[in-house]
């Protein structure tokens, strides 16, 4: 059984790069297959991970336990991490 790679995207709704952020990866999640999240940082959860990954800016994309992006990925750079 393949492993499917884990993406979590940590956003606000006040932060006015999370929607470019939002519309990436929900365009590669239609495209490929992997687990996909979205957190909103003002949730439990969305503290939680803030705290754990050290999170100082949004939008923070964690891949797979480590924070793989901080602002809107690069399209090619987060198609090669999900391929």
């Amino acid at each position: 059984m393949v492993k499917l790679v884990k993406v979590t995207l940590v956003h606000s709704e006040w932060c006015h790069f999370c929607p470019a952020a939002k519309s990436l990866w929900r365009d590669l999640k239609d495209k490929y297959d992997f687990d996909y999240n979205e957190v909103e940082l003002d949730t439990p959860e969305g503290k939680e991970l803030a705290q754990k990954f050290k999170i100082r800016s949004i939008p923070t994309t964690i891949i797979d336990d480590k924070i793989a992006f901080v602002g809107v990925p690069d399209r090619d750079k987060a198609s090669n991490v999900v391929t």
